[in-house]
């Protein structure tokens, strides 16, 4: 039985939303079709949803895709009204790809395995380090040796400030905006971590000396730098 997103995203409302192709079949194998689902997805996303939705990041593999994000229910009718959006923008986004897909391939059925999972993300540091999680994806599947060698994820938008026709649809997470006062400063503390993330995951053995974070000794140290962030404003859910 099926739990209601409106139970499952009623804590904090942040999710880690997860799209697989049906039987595993890598329809997002060419680039190509990775620029055809994230057009169906940011075409699809109006202001209607922009103003009950904000993106975070996303990652794009050869057989799923990976996005994270946040309700904003306090300013929109509350939490039934924002889950409904997220429902009507993911089954919008997805019909679009998956009929344009059938088309360009001449093929019918279903391509996606079943509804999108959309676990909740419990807090800012959780979400910072599934936005790792998410960029780690292409490292642990052998496509590239770090994160900023992939294309198809959001990893260069934070941590270079790189922009595309579809980063321009992100809203940096509290966590992310705390990490330091300039631009700079939070890309460079992101290319940090992420790194500290990856060693701490045995994908990458060295951090670059000019990513280096002074003191750093060991990929545990990473839990100690993203815990000890202090993450000004307002709660996760106000």
């Amino acid at each position: 039985m099926r739990v209601p997103r409106s139970l499952t995203l009623a804590s904090t409302g942040v999710f880690h939303k997860m799209w697989r192709a049906h039987n595993r079949e890598f329809v997002f194998a060419h680039d190509s079709e990775k620029h055809y689902y994230l057009n169906a997805l940011f075409h699809s996303y109006s202001d209607h949803f922009k103003n009950c939705i904000h993106v975070h990041g996303f990652c794009l593999m050869g057989n799923h895709t990976h996005e994270v994000g946040r309700l904003i229910p306090q300013v929109n009718g509350g939490l039934k009204t924002a889950v409904k959006a997220l429902g009507d923008w993911m089954r919008n986004a997805h019909s679009r790809f998956g009929m344009g897909y059938n088309i360009r391939h001449n093929r019918q059925g279903k391509v996606a395995y079943d509804r999108p999972k959309t676990p909740e993300i419990k807090d800012e540091y959780e979400v910072l380090k599934t936005m790792f999680y998410c960029d780690a994806n292409p490292v642990r599947a052998g496509i590239v040796a770090h994160p900023g060698n992939y294309k198809h994820s959001s990893y260069s938008f934070y941590a270079y400030g790189k922009k595309t026709s579809y980063t321009g649809h992100l809203r940096p997470p509290r966590g992310y905006l705390s990490l330091g006062k300039t631009a700079e400063h939070r890309r460079r503390r992101y290319r940090q971590l992420c790194d500290l993330y990856l060693r701490q995951e045995g994908l990458i053995v060295d951090v670059p000396d000019e990513e280096g974070v002074e003191g750093v000794a060991s990929p545990l140290d990473f839990e100690h730098m993203l815990y000890g962030l202090r993450i000004r404003g307002q709660p996760l859910r106000s």
